[in-house]
């Protein structure tokens, strides 16, 4: 069995152990560097802080962060419908694009030609991964940035990635016997289902199955689960938290004791309704800002709920941590790895005029989730399985993720109701 008890693992230990005054002093000069690239360079933030009367010469560092707007993702969704592709956040020259990604709700993002952003490469070392490892990637490769940035991340600490993505289950068991890969980075809820299709392929999770430690992230990672998925094939889970728009925010060491921030990104935890940082130990709203000077994010909303948290850690990190993440400010949920939000939803059924109100249910069952989009009609219609199936299509060709639908009496769906209702419990 693999020792899972408290081994330390840095990306690079120097940085990450550094006395917190020079630590954050350099990322004081980093916030500058990015601040006033945006100012001078992209047409979004020139505009935006112009509108909220902000001057470059006032910014004159961190203890500065909040005098600055906070950005919204419905905010970068409205620019970019009006200033295609990126909202004029971009400030990139057009010649170095390498990619263009396309995230849910047609929202575009630029791909650099080198990723210099290591936060990913922090997290995988903070879950004792490590040079010469085989890492299977079972993150969604079409499309969107995510499982690149994990690949780029790979590549960084000298491990070799595996570039599975989603599906295919029996084919991935199978490749994780013959090339004895050692790691993984997915969804908890993906591991588990692997981890369930070896079983009934009758390969022995102890000897056929090599799998010593696990990055996990995009879904909530209840301990029950990761207790089971770590008795099961006597490995470490650590999980770890952000965004495609701002990289990692969080992620755990071997002593679990919160998601420590990566070296490379400022983060807060706020006041939503005023912007203003909350005292270390209260809860608030996650606000980030990355220093990418080609895709500046700066001080964007999460819409996730964590805390600041008031201690340190065995393992001799010297920046701040957050607690786990504890739920969100926002309708928006996050279903099998992607965020729905309520705009998203809209726009499923706004395809659908027959439909009188809907509403979107969220469950879990043995670790999996369940998007239910239940919907009363204005009359009733004929073939009914039929329409449902055609609402069904759609919704997992606009949101990308599978989802069924209910049809319920006209009145079942209460009035002044939330559009997503999450119901799933976290233990």
């Amino acid at each position: 069995m693999v020792n899972s008890g408290q081994e330390k693992f840095f990306y690079n230990e120097t940085r990450e152990t550094m006395d917190w005054e020079k630590r954050s002093a350099d990322l004081n000069e980093k916030f500058l560097k990015v601040f006033h690239y945006a100012f001078q360079h992209s047409k979004a933030y020139q505009d935006i802080f112009r509108s909220e009367g902000i001057e470059e010469s006032e910014t004159k560092g961190i203890e500065d962060l909040e005098k600055l707007p906070i950005l919204h993702m419905n905010d970068l969704v409205e620019r970019q419908k009006n200033d295609f592709p990126f909202g004029g956040f971009d400030t990139i020259d057009p010649g170095h694009i390498r990619r263009i990604y396309i995230n849910p709700g047609l929202i575009c993002q630029p791909g650099d030609w080198e990723n210099q952003d290591t936060s990913w490469a922090e997290a995988l070392c903070g879950a004792g991964l490590k040079e010469g490892d085989r890492i299977i990637n079972t993150f969604n490769y079409h499309l969107w940035p995510f499982a690149f940035m994990l690949d780029d991340a790979v590549k960084m600490i000298g491990a070799t990635v595996i570039p599975t993505g989603v599906g295919n289950t029996l084919m991935q068991a199978r490749i994780m016997q013959m090339l004895k890969v050692n790691g993984f980075m997915g969804t908890p809820s993906f591991l588990m289902t692997l981890t369930q299709r070896a079983e009934g392929m009758g390969l022995d999770l102890k000897k056929d199955i090599c799998l010593e430690r696990a990055l996990v992230g995009a879904e909530m990672l209840p301990e029950s689960l990761r207790d089971r998925i770590e008795s099961k094939l006597e490995m470490t889970v650590r999980q770890a938290y952000g965004t495609v728009f701002l990289g990692c925010m969080g992620y755990e060491c071997s002593y679990k004791t919160g998601l420590h921030i990566p070296d490379n990104i400022l983060v807060e935890v706020v006041d939503p309704n005023t912007g203003k940082q909350v005292e270390t130990g209260h809860l608030g709203e996650i606000v980030a800002t990355n220093f990418s000077t080609s895709y500046p994010m700066i001080r964007m909303a999460t819409g996730d709920l964590s805390m600041i948290a008031p201690e340190s850690c065995a393992c001799g990190r010297t920046g701040p941590m957050l607690k786990k993440i504890v739920g969100r400010i926002d309708q928006a949920s996050k279903v099998r790895g992607t965020f729905i939000h309520p705009w998203q939803a809209d726009e499923v059924i706004s395809h659908y005029p027959e439909v009188f109100k809907y509403q979107v249910i969220i469950t879990r069952e043995d670790h999996k989730d369940i998007m239910t989009f239940v919907v009363e009609l204005k009359e009733e219609v004929s073939r009914p399985e039929m329409f449902r199936g055609r609402i069904e299509r759609s919704i997992k060709e606009l949101l990308t993720v599978k989802g069924t639908v209910q049809v319920v009496p006209r009145g079942t769906i209460p009035d002044r109701h939330k559009k997503i209702e999450d119901r799933r419990s976290w233990d």
